[in-house]
């Protein structure tokens, strides 16, 4: 399993940041690689809340919420993709910081295809996921930031 760690100070209150992260709608917004998103669960927020995403590059996932404190933390789960994963999770964590909101993001997963998969994670796999998350908590910051 691979876990990697991110930290983003966002330059709003907790609940301004809660507000984006709580709505599964917004990830078109703060995800760069996505294209579209639909909400496909009865409720729109909490634990079970679940979202499709369709890719800019035609591939999708559905992920859900497994875990939901507000103005606290939020976690997600893969469950349908067409990714070489075994699992993928992660949760982000909200912390005030002097009126300001540290985000930190935890993200754990496995690669298919075993030693095989090892290799291709140490070798593309874990730069590339790295970057995507990189990339999507600074368009985040920068959403909230901006948005009025």
């Amino acid at each position: 399993m691979t876990k990697l760690h991110h930290e983003i100070k966002i330059n709003a209150p907790v609940e301004k940041v809660w507000q984006v992260l709580a709505d599964l709608e917004s990830v078109r917004f703060t995800n760069p690689l996505v294209k579209t998103v639909k909400i496909i669960s009865p409720n729109k927020e909490g634990v079970g809340s679940a979202r499709h995403c369709d890719f800019k590059d035609g591939k999708f996932v559905e992920e859900r919420i497994t875990a939901f404190e507000p103005n606290r933390l939020i976690s997600f789960e893969l469950y349908k993709h067409q990714w070489p994963l075994v699992f993928m999770r992660w949760t982000n964590k909200l912390e005030k910081r002097d009126g300001d909101t540290l985000l930190i993001s935890d993200t754990e997963y496995e690669l298919k295809f075993g030693l095989l998969g090892k290799i291709m994670n140490a070798l593309i796999m874990r730069r590339k996921f790295y970057q995507i998350i990189t990339n999507a908590l600074n368009d985040t910051k920068k959403y909230i930031e901006e948005k009025k």
